[in-house]
C-alpha cells in the first residue's frame, strides 16, 4: 500500500533512507470483506475501569496523531477487527491484560484501542501479541491515550511473534496538567516491525516516559519513529532504548524531542544503546531536537557497538564462562526496561528467549 509511515518531522538527505519508513513495512491492502475474526482476549476489569463504545474524547483525534502518522492511524480505525476503548474513573493498581494471537485460522490482528484517564486516576494495560509457530499473519495496532489532569497512565507492550509474521504498533499520547504517561515495549519476534509512538504533552508539569528492548538476529528489520512533543510548561519527556542486532538483522531509530513555543522550564532527554553482534547487521539512529523556546533543556545520546572484550576478560576471571560472561552483559543493557515489566513469569519467558537467542548466535 502506499500510505507513507513513520515519517522523521524534519526530513533529511533522501539518500540516507530514514525520512520515512521503507518498503518493506508497507501496509497490508484489506481484502474485500475486510479482515476476519481476531483472536483476541481482555482480563477481567478492575473497579475503577469500564469499557466504552467509542473513544470519549472525539476532540483528541484533532489534536494528535500516533508516532506512525495520520494514515496509518486512519487504517487501523478503517479496518480495525477488534476494538476495546477503556476509561478509568479512579484508581486501579491491577493491570488489565490484552491477549492477541495470530494463528493459521486467525491470520490477522488489526486492534483499535484507547485508554482514556479521568482527573487523578491511574490505569494500567499490558499488550501481548504472539502466533503459533506456523502461523503467516500480521498484527497492526493502534493505541490511544487520553491522560487527563493528574492522572497516571502505564501502558506495557510485548511483541513476540513468529518470523513468518509482521508487526505494525503505534501508540498516540495527549497529557494535561500533571499527567504522567509511562510506554514500556519489548519487541522480540517478527520478520519486520514498525512502531510509532508520539506524545503531546500540553499541560504544565505533564511527563513521558518511553522504554523500549529490542532484539533482532537473522534477518528481522525494526523501524521505529518516536516523538516527544513538549507544549506545557515544565513538561519531561524521557526516551530510552536498548536493543541488540545480530545476524543480518537491521534497524532504524528516529527519536525527536520537539520543543514548542512557550513550554518553558520543559526538559527532554533521549538515549539509545545498541550492541551489534553480527558483521552484517545494519544499525541507524536519527535522534533529533527540535526547539521553538529558549529556556529548555535537551540531550539526547547514542552508544553504537560491541562488547567490551576487556569487560569479558575481566567476568572471565572472576569464574564465568565467556557465554556466561556475555549473556550477563546483554541483560544488563536490557535491564532498564524488562525489570519495568509488572509480570514475574514474563520477565523470565524475555530472559530465557534472550539467553537461548544469544547462545544460538554465538553458534552460527
Amino acid at each position: 500500500m502506499k500510505e507513507r509511515i513513520n515519517v522523521l518531522p524534519v526530513p533529511t538527505w533522501n539518500h540516507l533512507k530514514v525520512n520515512q519508513a521503507e518498503d518493506i513495512f508497507a501496509l497490508i491492502e484489506a481484502p474485500e470483506g475486510g479482515f476476519g475474526k481476531a483472536d483476541v482476549t481482555v482480563s477481567p476489569l478492575p473497579e475503577g475501569v469500564k469499557t466504552e463504545l467509542q473513544f470519549p474524547f472525539n476532540a483528541f483525534n484533532e489534536k494528535i496523531e500516533s508516532g506512525m502518522g495520520n494514515e496509518y492511524d486512519s487504517y487501523v480505525m478503517k479496518h480495525a477487527n477488534t476494538t476495546c476503548y477503556l476509561k478509568a474513573e479512579s484508581r486501579a493498581d491491577e493491570v488489565i491484560a490484552f491477549t492477541a494471537k495470530v494463528t493459521d485460522a486467525n491470520p490477522a490482528i488489526v486492534g483499535s484501542y484507547g485508554i482514556y484517564a479521568e482527573e487523578d486516576s491511574s490505569i494500567s494495560v499490558m499488550q501481548r501479541v504472539s502466533s503459533d509457530e506456523s502461523a503467516r499473519g500480521f498484527s497492526a495496532e493502534l493505541t490511544r491515550i487520553y491522560a487527563k489532569k493528574g492522572s497516571v497512565v502505564r501502558l506495557y507492550q510485548i511483541q513476540e511473534l513468529g518470523r513468518s509474521c509482521r508487526s505494525w504498533n503505534a501508540v498516540a499520547v495527549y497529557a494535561e496538567e500533571g499527567a504522567r504517561v509511562e510506554v514500556v515495549r519489548a519487541i522480540m519476534g517478527g520478520k519486520t516491525a514498525a512502531l510509532g509512538v508520539k506524545s503531546f504533552l500540553s499541560g504544565r508539569e505533564s511527563s513521558f516516559a518511553l522504554d523500549t528492548a529490542y532484539f533482532g538476529d537473522e534477518n528481522q528489520a525494526f523501524d521505529f519513529n518516536d516523538v516527544a512533543e513538549h507544549w506545557g510548561k515544565s513538561s519531561a519527556s524521557d526516551l530510552y532504548t536498548a536493543g541488540v542486532l545480530a545476524g543480518e538483522s537491521s534497524k532504524v531509530l528516529r527519536a525527536t524531542i520537539d520543543f514548542k513555543r512557550g513550554a518553558t522550564g520543559a526538559a527532554g532527554h533521549e538515549l539509545e544503546e545498541v550492541l551489534m553482534l553480527g558483521k552484517k547487521v545494519k544499525n541507524k539512529t536519527v535522534p533529533l531536537i527540535l526547539c521553538g523556546e529558549e529556556q529548555v533543556e535537551g540531550q539526547h545520546a547514542a552508544t553504537v557497538g560491541r562488547l567490551d572484550e576487556n569487560h569479558i576478560y575481566y567476568l572471565c576471571s572472576r569464574g564465568l564462562t565467556p557465554s556466561q560472561a556475555r549473556l550477563l552483559m546483554v541483560q544488563g543493557r536490557f535491564a532498564p526496561v524488562i525489570d519495568r515489566i509488572p509480570d514475574e513469569d514474563l520477565r523470565e519467558s524475555l530472559n530465557r528467549q534472550i539467553e537461548r537467542r544469544l547462545i544460538l548466535n554465538e553458534q552460527t
